[in-house]
């Protein structure tokens, strides 16, 4: 499913997508958009053992995950959200296992290896997991940014694919359409949203976020509905599509526990320098407007505890962008002047010329000297949308789940105001 493309528009209704997934687990590794838990079981000898019960729950939202391990002592959990899990294993007679802190992230799969004690007393043996997991299970390196990390790194405009330049292998501008990773170009990089396709199909970047004017984006994905940005740098079987790097947002799930978040971000020009290109001394414009005003919510809870969970978020955008340099306009003055060396070589005036010059710029335009860098626009583009994010997780059982997304984007005005001029004198 591909992402419309959208940018600075009128009033329209940009529905991004809406995806149910059934997960059932199984026992094939594989590269996941989401997350992966892997394990191989052991006697004390290191002997195999087949058919030990493993579960996997959700130390957020308490959701059991269930398998069995094959022939080979192995067990898979594919395309687990992400988050910190407690996983358990049970074999008859043998002692009872639990591992606590086994971290899922997005592009990658926890790999465990454990043995179980021959059973002598009742007991429960607690272990905690590495800190540090090597996936050893795929030939992909994964990069993951986490939750805090998506949240704290200052990014102009709150756009999620700046992120790609604190990333290994980034080169470029910070801008998505315009960040190339591992020596790629900008335009193969395959862009994901849970999975989904993110890709523009006009120009091949990243479809949300994409239209942005000094670094606004146009359609805006709440950057509080984030939970992981995942960067796989090295192409896989399992995401196809482009030979670059993949990209791949995670977003947040509802919890057992009310949580959320607000955010206000300002950008004003009276809090940012005087424009590099415009002209100094006495022809310097004052500086234009350039404004950026984002506000919004999130929020996530328990429907039913341990079964149904949602999570919302909301963020409204206002901008005004003016120009912020001067430019060259065939002012009276310069076609007077022009006129002039025509009259000198007795050269008569094209009649489409007058016309086009007489129709095309407007009188205020045309009243500066007869030079370069005659004329200042004070007129901005101004505009402002509303985007939201909404998510429904439920459990039917141990190995079906149920997930919901839907991103609805609302663009209802953006224009131009104060179509006048000014000449520079």
């Amino acid at each position: 499913m591909s992402f419309e493309r959208a940018g600075f528009c009128g009033r329209r209704l940009f529905l991004a997508f809406v995806i149910a997934l059934v997960q059932v687990s199984g026992y094939a590794v594989a590269q996941t958009f989401r997350g992966g838990i892997h394990g191989t079981i052991q006697d004390p000898s290191g002997a195999l053992l087949r058919g030990a019960e493993v579960k996997a729950e959700d130390d957020g939202t308490a959701q059991i995950y269930s398998t069995v391990t094959t022939s080979a002592g192995e067990f898979t959990f594919q395309d687990l959200p992400v988050g910190s899990y407690t996983v358990s294993v049970k074999l008859a007679g043998f002692e009872p296992l639990r591992v606590s802190q086994v971290k899922v992230q997005a592009g990658s799969i926890h790999n465990l290896l454990e043995k179980l004690a021959v059973a002598s007393v009742s007991s429960v043996v607690d272990v905690t997991a590495a800190t540090v997991s090597l996936d050893t299970t795929t030939t992909v390196q994964a990069d993951v940014l986490s939750t805090n990390t998506v949240q704290t790194v200052p990014l102009n405009g709150r756009d999620f694919t700046q992120l790609l330049t604190v990333t290994p292998g980034y080169a470029g501008y910070g801008v998505g359409f315009l960040s190339a990773i591992n020596g790629a170009q900008a335009t193969q990089t395959n862009w994901q949203i849970e999975g989904a396709d993110n890709n523009d199909e006009w120009i091949n970047t990243s479809a949300v976020n994409q239209g942005g004017v000094y670094g606004i984006p146009g359609v805006l994905l709440p950057l509080d509905a984030v939970d992981e940005f995942s960067l796989v740098t090295q192409g896989n079987a399992e995401a196809g599509r482009n030979p670059g790097g993949t990209v791949n947002l995670v977003l947040k799930s509802g919890t057992n526990s009310l949580h959320g978040s607000a955010c206000y971000y300002n950008r004003n020009e009276a809090l940012a320098a005087s424009p590099v290109f415009a002209a100094n001394g006495s022809t310097s414009p004052k500086k234009n407007e350039l404004r950026n005003q984002q506000y919004g919510f999130s929020a996530g809870a328990p429907i039913l505890k341990d079964k149904t969970f949602f999570f919302f978020s909301f963020e409204h955008q206002s901008f005004d962008i003016g120009n912020p340099t001067l430019v060259t306009e065939p002012s009276q003055a310069y076609q007077q002047a022009a006129l002039a060396v025509l009259t000198q070589y007795n050269v008569p005036v094209n009649p489409v010329s007058e016309s086009l010059l007489s129709g095309l710029w407007p009188a205020s335009a045309l009243t500066g000297l007869a030079q370069p860098d005659n004329y200042f626009n004070p007129g901005t583009e101004n505009g402002y949308s509303n985007n939201g994010i909404l998510k429904l997780d439920h459990a039917f059982n141990d190995t079906n789940h149920l997930s919901l997304r839907a991103f609805v984007h609302l663009c209802p005005y953006s224009g131009l105001r104060q179509l006048h001029g000014a000449a520079a004198k």
